[in-house]
């Protein structure tokens, strides 16, 4: 997804695949937008000069009030120190190939993959990252001396095979789970894990599956948090005005919902909401229209990639140039960037920060020395894999036990993570508190144009 941009043809299949397999959610979630974990409304933070970051905070108004010291922002992922026992700065150094990797006893990691015509977008990636990051740390004297193994089962998004082939995983020692990007999958591992192992799913936002009750676990943001950070960084920008456009349920109207929620509460207008068919519509001329008179300073919506630069495009023919546009990770997840030049402009959430020398360009860079120059398909689902790992590698240094029970509750408690995307703590939520990165495209490629939360 970072690279260039390449011309594409999507049909509506793969363009629904690439949505649910990246986009991640499809359960209905009732948790309430006042109060979503992970976020402050301070901590909205914009590139300055040099590719650095500079804290910002929203005032009353909603304006942008600069701080003075620009050290005190996020830096780059791989800039940061380890805090915790596990050194994944160290751990991306490593020589995949190394002829004596460490041996014994294994902790066992289990996938409950779902490599079937949509899930394989997302675990295939995932999973080819997992064992390469198995692979590094093995070739980095283990953990502790323990070597990692990673176990595939693959689930193939049918409910037959999702609870035989966990079921399996399970029986078969696993001490923790790697769980599919789609929720109905998902919960159906839930159902044989039953709370006794811990799950961590790579690639879902969706808020329901993240239960550290039940010893489940989100690595990416939740769509809750997702939503939040577009309106803090919307209202860091002073834009007080916005128009969303949505669809019933989950994903396309939670986001929206959650958006307009924190948007007001912090002082800002929705003056409009606008349905719409997700991934078939295309003209919005109507509801352009419609806001003409009194446009707003932002317009959000979880529509996919192409969608959203029709929707920029058609506010550029009516004279709305201005109107600012921001989506969510559903933009990059559907190849936003192979849709030059109509997505200039664009802003939306994500999970990774598109700046050089960050872990994830390192992660990168090994997985293609490793696999004949060929880098992951994603490499988004490949820094969630990555984050994932890393909370299972500190859960297992903090407890030095293989249980089950004992990891799970170590990821629930997990304090400063160092991952692929940057520092995750989980402090007994089951979504991380981690950096939400706004990007923005400038010439068909990707800059950051703010931090939210981390």
């Amino acid at each position: 997804m970072m690279a260039g941009p390449v011309r594409v043809r999507w049909s509506v299949a793969v363009l629904a695949a690439a949505l649910l397999a990246a986009a991640c959610s499809s359960g209905d979630d009732d948790t309430g937008a006042a109060e979503p974990a992970g976020t402050d409304p301070s901590a909205v933070a914009s590139p300055a000069a040099g590719g650095q970051a500079t804290e910002s905070t929203t005032a009353a108004d909603g304006a942008t009030d600069p701080a003075t010291d620009a050290a005190a922002a996020p830096a780059p992922a791989g800039d940061a120190a380890s805090t915790g026992g596990f050194d994944i700065d160290a751990i991306l150094q490593a020589d995949p190939d190394c002829p004596s990797p460490v041996t014994g006893e294994p902790l066992v990691v289990g996938y409950a993959a779902d490599m079937g015509e949509l899930g394989a977008f997302g675990d295939g990636p995932a999973s080819q990252t997992a064992i390469h990051i198995a692979n590094l740390v093995n070739c980095s004297g283990g953990l502790a001396g323990r070597p990692v193994e990673v176990t595939m089962a693959d689930i193939s998004g049918d409910p037959v095979a999702s609870r035989q082939q966990t079921m399996g995983l399970v029986e078969g020692g696993v001490s923790v789970l790697l769980g599919p990007p789609f929720p109905d999958p998902g919960f159906r591992v839930l159902q044989v894990t039953k709370g006794g192992v811990p799950v961590i799913f790579t690639g879902s936002t969706e808020p329901a599956l993240g239960d550290d009750s039940n010893l489940s676990f989100l690595v990416a943001f939740s769509d809750t948090q997702g939503a939040t950070a577009a309106a803090q960084f919307a209202q860091s920008q002073g834009w007080t005005t916005a128009v969303t456009f949505s669809s019933p349920g989950p994903y396309f109207g939670y986001n929206p919902l959650v958006f307009t929620e924190v948007f007001t509460a912090q002082g800002g207008r929705v003056l409009a909401d606008f349905p719409y068919l997700p991934i078939e519509t295309v003209d919005f001329t109507e509801a352009i229209a419609a806001i003409a008179d009194d446009p707003p300073d932002v317009i959000y919506s979880a529509m996919i990639a192409v969608q959203l630069v029709a929707l920029k495009q058609q506010l550029a023919e009516a004279g709305l140039a201005d109107v600012e546009v921001i989506g969510t990770d559903a933009f990059e997840a559907t190849n936003g960037y192979a849709l030059a030049p109509g997505n200039e402009g664009i802003y939306h959430v994500t999970h990774t920060d598109p700046r050089p020398d960050t872990r994830l360009q390192q992660l990168l860079a090994s997985y293609a020395a490793a696999n004949g120059g060929v880098p992951p398909a994603s490499p988004s689902m490949a820094a969630l894999a990555g984050d994932a790992m890393a909370v299972i590698a500190d859960a297992y240094l903090r407890v030095d036990t293989t249980d089950p029970a004992a990891i799970g509750q170590a990821i629930a408690t997990a304090q400063g993570v160092q991952g692929i995307t940057g520092e995750l703590t989980y402090d007994m939520s089951g979504a991380p508190s981690k950096p939400m990165f706004v990007h923005r495209v400038v010439d068909g490629q990707a800059t950051l144009a703010g931090i939210v939360g981390g």
